[in-house]
């Protein structure tokens, strides 16, 4: 006897318990890929907000460096730089997140240094001294087999008391001379208008309709007081600029210490610094042979420039050239600037001793700068600048300018030491992208 078939009813059964029970089976895996979906579009959303509110806040610092707040306002771009920090940070990971970090961050630092350029100057100042005098300190101790701190400490001495010296020797010279020199250049002012007044070039130009006369003469006249009543004044607008009596002081007072505990721990606060700085290939070799080039550069350029200024003035001094020593002075301090120097220095001195004197004297300023020139050219730069800079003329001119432009005086001082360290930290990051294409064979 066959078996007995099962009946639609129990098939029908049968198949709608099956299919419950898939759907029973299938019913967790879907709740969990949505909740998982939620919470990815969660995070996508709060990251959104994250970055959106970190964007904000760049502008807003932005804004508040290029419009300084009053003082009793509360934001400033430092607390604002600092909440977009705290904001952004969860999402360093991202590449877009990172730029902006870094960039707002750099901004930061950037705004930070202008506004404590006056507390850093003097760290900066005596560091670049005690750059230079470290030599002298290491020496003194190997030779005498004595601690850091003791030939730090006579050096800082001799510092101090070679700057005493020049403050109670020197300093009331210069100032006598300058005003004196103020005022034989205001004498000057009515033979000048008396000068212009009799030429014949100006009433040419005159007829030409290119100029008037009377207020070509009256702009030169007004120009020439007032770069003249500066010149006494300028020592009083340096301590103006230096801030009250009270600051300088304590500046006066604390240089000497900054100096000698810089010299004690020179060796560390260097290692310090470098450590600052990025590698190239894991290493920091460009900054060594850039320290090198800076700090023979510096030694020497230094010692020139006092032997330049004691030649100079000696020489103007023997010949009775008036303001003899603002001549030497400037010589030494322009001699800093290579190439240009020289010229500003010959300009300058000449005009000085031709308003101030005669053509004569004007004549012996110039041999006198001229043969300085030369023995520092012939004798001078090649038995004490030993070194080898590595860069071409046009380039040093071109640095200057640039230099010069960006950062006025003190840009022309440091243009070639500068320039040299760029040129070395560029060939030590070029030595390390060079690409190799040998390996890669043509098809």
């Amino acid at each position: 006897m066959a078996p007995d078939s099962p009946s639609p009813e129990s098939s029908e059964s049968s198949d709608s318990t099956a299919s419950f029970s898939a759907s029973d089976a299938s019913s967790p895996v879907s709740s969990v890929a949505s909740s998982s979906r939620l919470e990815r579009l969660r995070r996508v959303a709060f990251e959104a907000v994250l970055v959106a509110g970190g964007v904000v806040l760049f502008l807003v610092m932005l804004y508040e460096m290029h419009t300084p707040p009053p003082e009793s306002a509360f934001l400033s771009p430092a607390l604002v730089g600092l909440a977009g920090i705290v904001l952004l940070w969860p999402l360093r990971g991202h590449k877009a997140v990172r730029a902006l970090l870094l960039s707002g961050g750099l901004l930061l630092l950037l705004w930070t240094l202008d506004k404590v350029h006056r507390v850093l100057v003097p760290f900066a100042a005596v560091y670049l001294l005690a750059y230079l005098l470290n030599p002298l300190v290491e020496r003194l101790r190997e030779r005498y087999q004595v601690p850091r701190w003791l030939p730090s400490l006579v050096i800082t001495s001799l510092v101090v008391g070679v700057f005493v010296l020049f403050i109670l020797i020197l300093a009331p010279s210069i100032s006598s001379q300058a005003q004196a020199l103020s005022d034989r250049v205001l004498g000057t002012v009515r033979t000048l208008r008396a000068w212009l007044e009799a030429s014949t070039v100006l009433d040419t130009l005159e007829g030409a309709g290119l100029l008037q006369k009377e207020e070509v003469i009256a702009q030169v006249q007004a120009l020439i007081k007032e770069q003249a009543g500066r010149l006494p004044s300028a020592a009083e607008e340096l301590v103006a600029s230096l801030g009250s009596v009270l600051g300088i002081v304590t500046l006066l007072a604390l240089v000497p210490v900054i100096l000698f505990y810089t010299l004690k721990d020179y060796p560390t606060v260097q290692s310090g610094l470098v450590d600052l700085f990025p590698t190239a290939g894991g290493r920091r070799d460009y900054l060594v042979e850039a320290g090198s080039i800076v700090g023979r550069y510096f030694r020497g350029q230094l010692l020139i420039s006092t032997i330049a200024t004691i030649n100079v003035s000696a020489l103007l001094f023997l010949f009775d050239i008036p303001f003899w020593l603002l001549i030497g002075l400037l010589a030494g301090l322009l001699n800093l600037i290579p190439q240009i120097g020289a010229l500003i220095t010959m300009a300058v001195g000449a005009l000085v001793a031709l308003i101030v004197g005669s053509w004569v004297k004007a004549v012996i300023v110039l041999a006198v700068l001229l043969g300085e020139g030369l023995l520092e050219q012939s004798v001078l730069t090649p038995k004490i600048l030993s070194y080898q800079v590595g860069l071409h003329p046009l380039l040093v001119l071109f640095s200057l300018l640039a230099f010069g432009t960006l950062l006025g005086v003190v840009g022309l001082l440091i243009a070639v030491p500068m320039t040299a360290i760029l040129m070395t930290g560029y060939r030590a990051c070029r030595e390390e992208l060079t690409l190799d294409l040998s390996e890669y064979g043509t098809p």
